[in-house]
This record gives structure tokens, sequence and C-alpha cells, in this order.
């Protein structure tokens, strides 16, 4: 009887005051996982603070990584009526709603007005109606129909939002936000010299936001230009105009090949030019071109050549010079998106990280671009005396991108090319000219005349 007692004592498990091996594995565990939460917490918060600080005006910035998983766009053509596209995509708006006011400027399709727009028990907000003309043909129908499609699929910060369409009554609208500041390059010309290298690079930023967005969705703009991007009151930039646009079908290149039509020369890629085929990339080598008129604050990329003139300039390995004062990091990705090969080129990802890092680390913005006096806008209709490749003080000045100081030459009574050759650094002074940059690029111009 002892010797089963015993028996049954001894089979519990002896108290040596240490917890066994399954408790310490379980508290390994959980202090493993506090430490990992506790640091992934405060890399979000950092990084949502760097977030904010890059971009005080917007509530989000840059792109949503969740959102590339979503569906890529989808076009009109699969649509026999192309009504039921637009019910899908966009929303009807009863016309009472809207209130027309003044005209702001002239669409593809007609007149863009400014008015308001008010929901019944909500305030009225601003916007901006593009209207179809009465005279309308099926075509102009079917495209004023299809851009509406194709903003209303899209959401996204640096996108123009579409607020909805009037289709079923006379004049069809499409309704969109408002931003205050209109388009990029007539913003850029109004307020010359006006913001800081940062301020320039995180407009950039913003573009190149708008525009991952997009190529995410496999879609291609072709038309990407300043005069397409709209600015907000707090300098916000978001990609608009998408008449030109095409849907990338799902294939190994991801192309969309146009059966003719017209196509904007200057920002266009060569590829596309010469092939009439449209990629992601071929809109990189548009944002270059985007990047140009930024730095240049709106000014006319390869000035007064011709159409002929730019594409063959281009196919001879011709690049336009970095504007005036622009950091040389910035002329350097220029020349990337700019790569004749296009596989070559960045994508937008990789170019919104880069400009993200720039803006994060401003002493970067500030090495200015060389600038070479034989990479200039040659007018080869231009033809000079004593190997002076122009016939007048205002053809040279437009070439080296200082024809704003046109009038300060003549004020100064310098009318032909020969008398600028003995120039000094302090009779650009004496003549208005101060930044010292823009003595710089002159008088580099003039020693390239002598050399």
């Amino acid at each position: 009887m002892v010797r089963t007692q015993e028996q049954e004592f001894r089979t519990l498990p002896q108290d040596t005051g240490m917890p066994s091996g399954g408790v310490i594995v379980c508290i390994i565990f959980g202090v493993l996982l506090f430490i990992g939460l506790v640091a992934g917490l405060i890399i979000y918060r950092r990084r949502q603070a760097h977030h904010h600080r890059a971009r005080p005006c917007q509530k989000h910035s840059g792109y949503n990584r969740d959102e590339i998983w979503l569906k890529p766009y989808v076009d009109l053509q699969p649509y026999e009526d192309p009504s039921r596209g637009v019910l899908e995509f966009t929303k009807e708006l009863d016309p009472s709603l809207v209130n027309i006011e003044n005209v702001i400027g002239e669409g593809e399709f007609g007149e863009v007005y400014r008015g308001t727009l008010c929901f019944p028990g909500k305030e009225r907000i601003v916007v901006a109606i593009k209207t179809l003309k009465s005279s309308y043909s099926d075509s102009t129908w079917w495209n004023f129909l299809r851009e509406a499609t194709i903003m209303g699929q899209f959401n996204h910060q640096n996108i123009v939002r579409l607020e909805g369409v009037v289709t079923k009554r006379s004049p069809m609208m499409i309704i969109t936000e408002y931003m205050d500041n209109g388009a990029l390059d007539t913003f850029l010309r109004e307020n010359m010299d006006k913001f800081s290298a940062v301020q320039l690079v995180t407009m950039l930023q913003g573009i190149a936001s708008g525009m991952t967005y997009l190529s995410d969705r496999n879609y291609v703009h072709r038309d990407l230009a300043a005069r397409n991007i709209l600015v907000s009151h707090c300098l916000l930039c978001k990609v608009s105009d998408f008449g030109l646009s095409r849907i990338l079908e799902n294939d190994v290149e991801g192309t969309y090949e146009t059966k003719g039509g017209k196509i904007p020369i200057r920002w266009t890629a060569p590829e596309a030019i010469a092939h009439r085929i449209f990629t992601s990339a071929s809109d990189v080598w548009s944002f270059g071109i985007v990047m140009w008129e930024v730095l240049s604050y709106g000014d006319k990329p390869y000035g007064d050549m011709t159409n002929q003139e730019v594409m063959k300039s281009i196919e001879d390995g011709y690049r336009l010079p970095p504007p005036v004062d622009c950091p040389s990091v910035l002329y350097e990705l220029m020349k990337v998106c700019w790569s004749y090969d296009r596989t070559r080129r960045p994508r937008f990802r990789e170019i919104h990280a880069q400009l993200d890092h720039f803006i994060s680390s401003p002493h970067l913005l500030r090495t200015v671009a060389d600038f070479d006096p034989r990479v200039t806008l040659r007018l080869p209709s231009c033809s000079g005396s004593d190997g002076i490749p122009y016939r007048s003080i205002p053809e040279w000045l437009e070439s080296i991108r200082m024809k704003r100081y046109i009038l300060n030459f003549r004020t100064a009574g310098l009318n032909t090319m020969e008398s600028v050759l003995e120039l000094s650094a302090e009779d650009l002074k004496q003549m208005g000219v101060t930044l010292p940059g823009h003595q710089k690029r002159i008088l580099c111009s003039i020693q390239g005349f002598k050399e």
C-alpha cells in the first residue's frame, strides 16, 4: 500500500522553481512580437512625419502603394453603346445642380467654364465645366464620353478629380474640380524666378506621382506637357487632359500603336514619332521635357526650331541644354529620360523616388549644371558673320534662353552681334543683368564665339 502511494507521488513533476520549456518559448515569442510592433510603429510614424514635412499642402502625397493592385483601366471600346460605359464609371448629375459662370478657356470639345456645383445639404464647391459643342459629330461625341470614363476610373491626389457628367441633356458637360492657378506653363511664366529649387522639385514630384499611378495601371498619357498639368492654390500639381490617352494592351511590350493623327512633336519620344508606338517609356521622355519646362519657367522647348528641325536634331543626338540655374542632378535626370533607347529610361516609380530624395536632401540641388556654349538652341536658318552663328542679338539670346534681356541690350545701344564680343561681367551688371548664373551663361556663350 505504501509502495503504491510512493509511486503515485513520484510521478508528479519535481518543483525546481523554474518555468517549463513551453512557457519559456511563449515568453520569448511574446517579447519579440512586442519589440517588432514597437519598431514598426516608430518607423511608420517617422515616415508619416517626413511625408507631411515634404508636402505640407497635401493630406496624402505620392502614389498609394496599396492602390497598384487595383484592376487596370477599362477602355470604352468593348461597349457597343458608349453611354453604358459612362454610366458605369461616372456619376450623372442633374443639370440644376450645376451653375455655369464665366468662360476660362477653349477645350478640345468646346468652351470651358468656371462654375459651381451644389448637392442638396452640402456646401457649394467651385468646379471647372467642359462643354460639348451643339454641332458635334459622332466621333467628337465618342471622344467626349471617352474622356469622362477615363477620369471616372482614376482616384489619386495628383490626377484631376471628376465630379460628374451631364450626358442626358444639352449641353453635355464634364464637371471636374477647379484648379485655382490654371495650367502649369502659364503659371510659371507669370511667376518667373519666384520659387526655390525644392518647390520646383516638389511640383515635379507631384506629376511623377500621378504618372506612377497611371503607368501602374498599364495606361499611357501620350500628351504629357506642362500645358496639361493644372496647379492648385497650394502648388499641388495634377495631371489632366486625357484627350490623347490610350490604354496599353496586355502584350509583352505594353504598347499602343496609333493609326495616324497629330502628335505633339516637341514632347514626344523618337520611337513614337517614327513608328507611332507609345509606351510608358515614351511618357517618361515627355516627363523629361516637362522637367525642362518647369526649370525654365514655362519656356518653349527647342525655341523657334521647326518640328522638322526638332526631329532631325534628336535623331542626330541633340538634346535640350540645361535651363538657367538648373541643378545638375535634375539635368542628369532629364538626360536619362531622353535616352534614345527606351529600355534605358527610368520608370516613373524610380523617378518619383529620386525626386523625393532630392527634396529630403536639398544640398544636392545646389550645384548648377554647366552650360556648354556649343550646345545651344541653334537656329539652322541663321548665319552670322565672323564665325558667329546668329544674325541678331535677339536670336542669340533666344538660343541661350536669355531672351528676357533683349530690352536691356537694346537700351544699352547694342544692336549687332559684333558689339557684344567685348562685354564683361561689370558691363552686364550695369545693363541690369545682375544674377551671377545669367551673367555666366551670357559670357560663356560670348567666349564660345571667340574660340
